[in-house]
């Protein structure tokens, strides 16, 4: 697979999934988007536009896993952390 040197991106929020961010191809309207994402993710509120790079650093994940992700299944979900064993708060300590 070729990526593209860089890909303008649209990403998106929803109340329903909160800290899950939708990464799709700038101007795509929601009745296109893949997969039948927009029952899930409506309402969506459009957070910002990028232009993805291969070395553009972004908070989760690579921008070359979220360009391969993009041009494979034509969006990106990021979903939001999973908490792990070592981070639970509530045990006391000693």
């Amino acid at each position: 697979m070729t990526l593209p040197a860089a890909m303008e991106v649209d990403v998106f929020k929803t109340a329903r999934r909160p800290d899950t961010f939708l990464f799709l191809p700038e101007g795509l309207p929601p009745g296109e988007w893949p997969d039948g994402l927009e029952q899930v993710f409506m309402p969506a509120e459009k957070v910002l536009t990028l232009t993805l790079t291969a070395d553009q650093p972004l908070a989760a994940q690579s921008a070359t896993h979220v360009m391969e992700e993009i041009v494979d299944r034509g969006y990106f979900l990021q979903l939001p952390p999973q908490p792990s064993p070592s981070s639970d708060t509530s045990k006391p300590t000693p």
